[in-house]
């Protein structure tokens, strides 16, 4: 009768933290809804080429934000108190950064400070929902950011339709969508001060050498190679594609591209942990990849040949692309790297494989955009992405990466 009690009390502590932990990463992304799909038509509307200025400085910010605060959690072992920091300080700077008549070296500042805030408070949450709930309670509770992520799109969908005024310069169509999730991170923080625990679980002693020697013994750095070209590829995702759809349709088509994009991504995250416990760790990078080269494959196609409305189908492609990559990155890390020094290996794969292959991938983009159009960016991320999956799937040394 006692266990039978004690097993009751753990199962609705174990709910209850699943439900705590799945809206708060609804909530986060909810508020950050507007800005990851408005920036990009909105900072190439107000500053042209000059854009890819503004998104480097938050390709930046961003790793860093990742490394940082995942080097002082495993160090102090502290959670809640960086996590209701961050959530606080990222609503005044998400609302200035989409300032209709912003500067354009506030914008690169801004621009940077965002991205490392946000960073840094994923960084936490996912720490905290890894110790708590593992790879199951973590899949659900991160498709719940997700599902706040596609709430905000439909809701910015229908106040374009049906709510803002029509005619208006279009620097100030892109900025009301951009500020208007930055009042959502008040509840951000709420979230966070009520679900966080204040410290770790893990006791271990921290020596940052441990991760570089870790590293080196599992040869990470073969993973950290093929994913700065897979983030050097996907840089037209994070930046360019909005534009694209922009061109097609205003910024209706831009929040509709993307309702559609996460259609896929909401049921797959869940699905993430039984292919691994199924297939494996390898099975989710090549969903990723191959989705990757068919989605720029279908764009190129919508570029140089027949054109039309369908191409915004082609972003049901997305969940399966991005999730598929960036789970199966964090399941990587998780799996290779004990919990003491986990944030700190993450953050050292942010700053080595996605910075550097954004950063560099932003700016060949954004250059190739200006003087060769949107048909060679779609080609050449088709390619880089085909390449990886067929290294991949043949290289039978790489196989060791993800066992």
């Amino acid at each position: 009768m006692i266990l039978m009690n004690l097993k009751k009390i753990q199962s609705y502590t174990k709910n209850k933290k699943l439900m705590l932990y799945f809206l708060m990463y609804f909530v986060c992304y909810l508020g950050l809804g507007s800005y990851f799909v408005v920036l990009s038509p909105h900072m190439i509307q107000l500053f042209g080429a000059d854009a890819k200025y503004i998104f480097l400085s938050g390709q930046l910010g961003y790793p860093l934000g990742y490394f940082l605060v995942g080097w002082i959690s495993d160090k102090t072992k502290q959670l809640k108190i960086y996590g209701i920091i961050f959530s606080l300080l990222l609503i005044p700077t998400q609302y200035f950064l989409f300032m209709p008549n912003l500067d354009f070296y506030w914008a690169i500042l801004l621009s940077a400070i965002v991205r490392f805030l946000f960073a840094g408070y994923i960084q936490i949450i996912q720490i905290a929902a890894l110790e708590e709930l593992y790879y199951a309670g973590f899949s659900i509770s991160r498709s719940a950011g997700t599902l706040g992520f596609f709430l905000m799109q439909i809701i910015m969908f229908l106040l374009e339709i049906f709510y803002f005024p029509s005619g208006l310069p279009l620097e100030i169509e892109g900025a009301r969508g951009g500020q208007i999730g930055t009042s959502i991170h008040i509840l951000t923080f709420i979230m966070s001060y009520i679900t966080l625990p204040k410290k770790r679980k893990s006791d271990s002693p921290y020596f940052f050498r441990e991760a570089i020697d870790l590293i080196n013994k599992n040869h990470a750095e073969i993973f950290f190679v093929l994913s700065f070209f897979y983030y050097f590829s996907y840089q037209i995702v994070d930046f360019y594609l909005g534009a694209y759809f922009r061109n097609l349709g205003g910024m209706k088509f831009v929040y509709l591209s993307w309702m559609i994009a996460v259609l896929v991504e909401i049921p797959f995250f869940p699905l993430t942990q039984k292919i691994i416990h199924r297939f494996g760790l390898k099975m989710l990078f090549l969903i990723s990849l191959s989705s990757g080269f068919l989605r720029f494959l279908l764009l190129y196609i919508h570029s140089t040949m027949i054109g039309g409305n369908w191409i915004l189908f082609s972003q049901i492609l997305h969940g399966l692309h991005f999730t598929g990559y960036m789970a199966g990155s964090v399941y990587f890390f998780h799996k290779k790297f004990p919990e003491h020094i986990y944030g700190t290996a993450y953050g050292l794969f942010m700053i080595f494989s996605l910075s550097l292959g954004s950063i560099l991938g932003n700016l060949t983009y954004g250059t190739l955009l200006k003087y060769k159009g949107f048909s060679v960016l779609f080609i050449l991320s088709f390619l880089i992405h085909y390449i990886l999956f067929t290294i991949i799937i043949t290289n039978k040394k790489i196989d060791k990466q993800f066992f």
